[in-house]
């Protein structure tokens, strides 16, 4: 068993009975929070997976109820460091399970997650620690704790996921997630204190860390945009979601992880991103979400392995097939299923563009491989957004394929 994944193997403790049937009858009624929404699909689908990640080339899985236990527990931790209602969470790496734990249990006492993209430069980040002063922030690994602490991190906890290289560190805020959960077992849950108007969410759109004041998303206008999406596509807990790049942005949280609580779906995090389109193989998911940028590199993936028309039938076939040819059934099973598969699409029932509009020449590329490509947000929700440019602009970054 990896250390590192630490509480999320601490189901057996007297914290699994957790009380997830006390705390639900705390919400009774519709969820009006995004921690809350992880209560009630614990309840009502314990033994579902909720969660799949991959370590060390091997898949795990994690139940909604379990996955309750873990964020209750790591609630209880952050609650032991004197995080409060209206404190910061912040969180710069790759998806982990450790991310989407931690985020959650903050924004069970009332604080707040601020996402960190990993692509801010040295003053960048360190303008953004200044501006949101986070009382925890989760890096991933070495590299990310040596930023935080160039950056003049001052808060109460630097957790890490990874601990290599990291042994010899002295700072005495720093600490291994494994080390600093496992003790919350022992530890009371405490009360579920989100409510629906309070800052789920704080996020920065491009330049605010030069001066510009950060935007906050409540939980109830988190939920509001998730339940949209989850109309929109028609997504159930029949669903298989992947994210397979940067957690940082804060579309992640606003629309894939709001959503995966709504619909009650599986969420699967890649290793890596370099193992992300193996990952996405394995997984097949039937929810892609991405850039116009993440299309054009997959069609670019597929069109490596397209047989040239010179190559005889199959080559006249595909080349025909991806022209706005009938395809017929041949080309479907010889040729577009298979170049589905290539890329981890052969199931995918919903796949989603974020930010800018992709191109119609990649719209009507993944068209005729049988794939449609469905801008978000919609039209109408952008108009009738406050801000469409900021809005446009946080989500130009996302996490998917």
């Amino acid at each position: 068993m990896d250390i590192a994944l630490g509480i999320l193997y601490v189901i057996d403790s007297g914290m699994d009975s957790m009380n997830i049937d006390q705390l639900s009858q705390r919400e009774a009624g519709d969820p009006a929070s995004l921690p809350a929404h992880l209560v009630a699909q614990a309840q009502r689908r314990p033994a579902a997976v909720a969660l799949r990640f991959k370590r060390l080339g091997i898949w795990h899985e994690r139940s909604w109820r379990a996955l309750a236990v873990d964020v209750g527990a790591a609630a209880a931790a952050l609650e032991a460091d004197g995080f409060r209602a209206g404190d910061v969470l912040s969180l710069l790496g790759q998806p982990t399970p450790e991310a989407l734990v931690l985020m959650l249990a903050a924004q069970w006492l009332g604080g707040v997650v601020a996402p960190l993209d990993v692509a801010l430069s040295p003053d960048g980040l360190a303008a953004a620690l200044r501006e949101l002063e986070p009382r925890v922030v989760l890096g991933e690994d070495q590299e990310q704790v040596d930023r935080l602490l160039a950056a003049g991190f001052s808060g109460t906890r630097l957790l890490y996921a990874d601990g290599r290289g990291l042994h010899r560190y002295t700072e005495a805020a720093l600490m291994a997630y494994a080390d600093w959960a496992a003790p919350a077992a022992r530890r009371d849950v405490p009360v579920l204190r989100a409510r629906p108007t309070d800052s789920a969410l704080r996020y920065h759109t491009h330049g605010t860390w030069d001066g510009g004041a950060p935007g906050d998303a409540s939980h109830a206008e988190v939920l509001a945009a998730a339940a949209r999406l989850v109309r929109t596509a028609r997504l159930d807990a029949r669903d298989e979601a992947f994210a397979g790049r940067r957690f940082a942005p804060a579309s992640v949280v606003r629309y894939l992880v709001a959503a995966w609580l709504l619909g009650g779906f599986c969420f699967n995090i890649a290793e890596s991103p370099e193992s992300r389109d193996r990952d996405r193989r394995e997984i097949a998911p039937t929810l892609v979400l991405g850039s116009a940028q993440t299309y054009v590199r997959l069609r670019e993936r597929i069109v490596a392995r397209l047989p040239l028309p010179s190559e005889g039938w199959r080559g006249r076939l595909a080349q025909r097939a991806l022209t706005g040819g009938r395809a017929g059934w041949l080309a479907q099973l010889l040729i577009l299923r298979p170049l589905r598969d290539v890329v981890g699409l052969g199931r995918v029932r919903t796949a989603i563009v974020v930010g800018g509009a992709a191109q119609e020449d990649v719209v009507a590329f993944y068209r005729a491989l049988g794939v449609t490509l469905q801008p978000w947000p919609a039209a109408d929700v952008l108009a009738a957004a406050e801000a469409p440019d900021d809005l446009g602009r946080l989500l130009a970054v996302w996490v998917a394929p």
